[in-house]
């Protein structure tokens, strides 16, 4: 079983652009013809979203039960399995959720508003202590 991690990825540039980016780059949709694009900015009409959007990466196996605890989605993999994303209610804010496993482990990106971000990551600690998150 592995080691279930919370890490602050908020400094990685986070984009909206209206123009489905290329593939091969960490790209979601939650809204018809917008997503969000991860890296380098994409080609094409974009708003930088790094600055506005708080980020944490929840890896590990139990990292979905964790996120069912404080989120009302269902998280298992036959329903959210990898690439998956939304935007839900993760302790009361609105937040985008996606589905990005790491080296074949679970994972997901959690894209609050960045004004909860200490907040978020507080509430995610705190119910993460059940699961050994470290």
């Amino acid at each position: 079983m592995s080691e279930l991690t919370l890490t602050d990825v908020g400094h990685e540039p986070k984009w909206r652009t209206f123009v489905e980016p290329a593939r091969g780059r960490l790209a979601w949709s939650v809204t018809p013809g917008e997503w969000t694009a991860i890296g380098d900015k994409p080609n094409g009409e974009v708003v930088d979203l790094t600055s506005v959007r708080a980020m944490f990466r929840l890896t590990g196996d139990r990292s979905a039960d964790l996120l069912n605890k404080i989120c009302a989605l269902n998280l298992n993999d036959d329903v959210f399995p990898n690439g998956s994303s939304g935007r839900t209610l993760v302790a009361e804010v609105a937040t985008e959720l996606v589905r990005d496993d790491q080296d074949e482990t679970v994972s997901f990106l959690i894209l609050p508003s960045r004004s909860f971000g200490r907040y978020m990551e507080d509430t995610l600690r705190d119910a993460g202590q059940e699961f050994g998150l470290v």
